[in-house]
């Protein structure tokens, strides 16, 4: 990446003073600042907050006449506002309550019950967010049934659409503790009609929210339709001005051929043109492993940590260490491991499985955090 920007510099005759490396809860802040700095190559302003706040984002996409979840905003510091929000939105539990500006699934939760509906919104109201900034209010939503993806996206008005989706990955989840818990995630080819209603639907969501330069990180959930062999009535979970995390822009670019992310990245911001292979079809199965831990406790020791051993392994990182005092995970920060595999479908899921089955902790255990 630093090569290319060099090489930007002798094509565009231009000089860089410097890249400042933001966060994901800094994204708004980010196109403030480079049109303070006089900068023409940076997302709608006016869309800024719909780009992080997860109910603004939902509101600008709806205006898009895009199908969105049915959301309100609760501010009732004792959750009060509830019932009749569940009422008038006329849900059926389970329900979601989240918070509005959250990352890395914290601060989600699955409620099947209004007493718990109430005590979460009650709770995100009154704290600080994820991001360390007080949540003004929590978003309560219906809770989506189907299949969740993550659709990624390269924005420049040099591409033919304005958005190119780039990478496809489907989430493979299980309910942990009221909420949806990573197990892995597999990359899909973004060409195959089977997921052709997820590409129109997330360029939509981009430009809803103003995504006009950059990556872009949208997730969402669709239904299987049988009889048409393909994923139908795609609805945002959320969407982020942002390269994707876990890897996945490395990923696609070790197994889409011709296509450098990165490079991509930097031509995006710079406003040259972006180079984009013929197309976008993975000629190996790309996976991301979420490695849990099962108990609560003073981690001593843990074996299966070997995950070189694995046929498809490409890479992995271990998250914790002994002392470290680690809980059964539940969120993205949560996780004791994580492995990427490179392969054949069949060959990364089942390394997939052994990775996770064969990997076990050894705890001081302690009692569980109160939920």
């Amino acid at each position: 990446c630093a090569n290319h920007l060099q090489t930007v510099e002798q094509q565009q005759n231009i000089r860089f003073l410097g890249v400042i490396p933001l966060r994901e809860s800094a994204v708004d802040y980010s196109d403030v600042l480079a049109a303070l700095l006089g900068l023409h190559v940076h997302n709608d302003l006016g869309l800024s907050s719909a780009r992080r706040d997860k109910g603004l984002m939902k509101t600008a996409v709806a205006n898009a006449g895009l199908r969105v979840a049915k959301f309100a905003r609760l501010t009732a510091q004792d959750g009060s506002d509830v019932p009749n929000a569940i009422k008038s939105l006329e849900l059926d539990f389970p329900v979601v309550v989240k918070t509005p500006r959250g990352m890395s699934t914290m601060d989600v939760y699955i409620c099947g019950s209004m007493e718990e509906a109430v005590r979460r919104s009650g709770q995100i109201v009154r704290s600080v967010g994820p991001d360390g900034k007080k949540s003004n209010y929590s978003l309560l939503e219906e809770f989506l049934v189907g299949s969740e993806f993550a659709v990624n996206l390269i924005a420049s008005p040099t591409t033919p659409r304005g958005v190119q989706v780039t990478d496809i990955w489907e989430y493979n989840k299980v309910s942990t503790d009221g909420t949806m818990v990573n197990t892995w995630q597999t990359m899909v080819d973004p060409h195959s009609d089977t997921y052709a209603a997820l590409v129109r639907y997330a360029e939509g969501v981009c430009r809803a929210v103003g995504i006009k330069y950059g990556f872009a990180h949208v997730e969402l959930m669709s239904r299987y339709d049988e009889k048409k062999n393909k994923f139908v009535e795609p609805v945002m979970v959320e969407v982020g001005a942002r390269l994707a995390g876990g890897r996945k822009a490395i990923m696609a670019g070790a197994t889409v051929p011709g296509w450098k992310p990165f490079d991509a990245m930097v031509d995006a911001h710079c406003g040259v043109p972006v180079r984009v292979p013929a197309g976008f079809t993975p000629s190996k199965v790309a996976l991301q492993v979420y490695v849990p831990s099962t108990k609560n406790g003073k981690l001593v020791s843990v074996e299966g940590n070997d995950f070189d051993r694995l046929n498809t392994h490409d890479s992995s990182i271990m998250l914790v260490k002994a002392g470290d005092h680690v809980k059964r995970a539940r969120d993205l920060m949560s996780f004791c491991a994580y492995v990427w595999l490179i392969g054949s479908k069949e060959d990364v899921e089942a390394d997939a499985k052994k990775a996770r089955d064969e990997f076990v902790v050894n705890v001081e255990e302690e009692e569980p955090d109160s939920p």
